[in-house]
């Protein structure tokens, strides 16, 4: 039987016979994800609808404009997806790492269909709730269809639950290749120290040269691996923080009783995820960047080894230049992706938060006064 991540890169076209069907529904995601951006604008820009629903408005077409680049990035890099999933070349990643990949697939299938569940339970929860009332579809209502057909209803929040599933899967899509080629870089770093250390130990010549080209391909498959991630993950983390903003600015119009708790609950739960999606690109990386350190750090604790032999110390010198190439994975140029910037992420939501409950203790000693 095949495992669940084999089955979800090869439905995502990361397999050689994906065939016409991919495309026609890449065609079909990106036709769906424009049409929603551009219909929730005049919700927006219409100054006779209530504050809650425009503030609705303009979080679904944040997420809509941010799914719609990343589902333009992944078609863009589509042929270097599957030249990376291929890259196998018979080095199979861990057992476990492939169940925590296995995990975050489930997790997106999961949470996607709680988001979709959600207008359901509110309106069945709710005696005053209508069909058609605010926050009864997945998305807010962009359709001039009002109604209080059942049959209308439901096809229209099978249409609204689209753009749920979309942003889950493009999501998904992206924390999963990353951990994937993080893993495979992982492995062939594992082989390569083992690689250096026998062939240290046994002064055998040969066997060193042959990690150095393994070493090299490792490189360059790293460089294709940056070309890749780098824009989306530096999208993900200006999304992290304009939704933390956002979450921070909407407590505080929930509790003078301006907008709908829904809203601040959907920001609350999307700033947690973009912020989960963060902890793995900086967690993995960084395990990433200290295996292969741990290359140099190997030809250095067996430097006594090789002290006697000129020619296989030429060959040591070579290995540990390129050993000391740096690696790292920058967000767009700018932001290095390792633990520092988790730290400071946190720091920065810490920061808001901390502002955010100086301003409601002064509200709260205002309106007692």
């Amino acid at each position: 039987m095949a495992h669940i991540v084999d089955i979800f890169f090869q439905n995502m076209g990361c397999s050689h016979d994906h065939g016409y069907g991919m495309v026609f529904f890449n065609c079909c995601e990106l036709a769906i994800t424009l049409f929603f951006t551009v219909s929730t604008y005049p919700t927006i820009a219409d100054p006779t609808q209530n504050l809650s629903i425009r503030l609705y408005g303009v979080l679904c077409l944040l997420i809509e404009a941010h799914i719609f680049a990343f589902i333009a990035v992944r078609i863009y890099h589509q042929s270097q997806h599957r030249d990376m999933y291929q890259h196998l070349h018979g080095v199979e990643i861990p057992e476990n790492y492939r169940r925590k990949i296995a995990t975050v697939i489930k997790h997106h299938f999961i949470i996607s269909n709680v988001f979709v569940a959600v207008s359901v339970l509110y309106t069945i929860s709710l005696d005053w709730v209508r069909i058609g009332d605010p926050f009864t579809f997945p998305f807010i209502d962009v359709l001039p269809i009002k109604t209080t057909n059942v049959t209308v209803y439901v096809c229209k929040y099978i249409v609204y639950a689209l753009p749920v599933y979309f942003a889950h899967l493009e999501t998904c899509f992206l924390n999963v290749t990353f951990m994937f080629s993080v893993g495979i870089v992982k492995r062939h770093f594992q082989i390569l120290n083992d690689q250096v250390e026998e062939a240290i130990v046994n002064e055998d010549e040969q066997k060193l040269k042959i990690a150095i080209k393994h070493h090299q391909q490792v490189l360059k498959y790293f460089e294709d691996m940056k070309t890749v991630y780098e824009k989306p993950i530096l999208m993900t983390i200006e999304f992290c923080g304009l939704y933390v903003g956002l979450t921070s600015c909407f407590v505080i119009q929930v509790i003078q009783g301006f907008i709908h708790q829904i809203i601040l609950g959907l920001c609350i739960v999307s700033s947690i995820a973009c912020l989960m999606t963060i902890i793995i690109y900086c967690i993995y990386a960084s395990n990433m960047y200290a295996l292969h350190n741990g290359i140099l750090n190997a030809l250095f604790e067996h430097r006594s080894c090789y002290s006697r032999n000129k020619s296989f110390k030429r060959i040591i010198l070579i290995m540990m230049t390129r050993a000391t190439i740096p690696l790292e994975i920058k967000a767009g140029s700018v932001f290095t992706i390792n633990l520092n910037l988790l730290v400071k992420i946190l720091k920065f939501a810490y920061t808001v938060f901390n502002v955010l409950l100086s301003s409601i203790n002064r509200q709260f000693k205002e309106t007692a006064i």
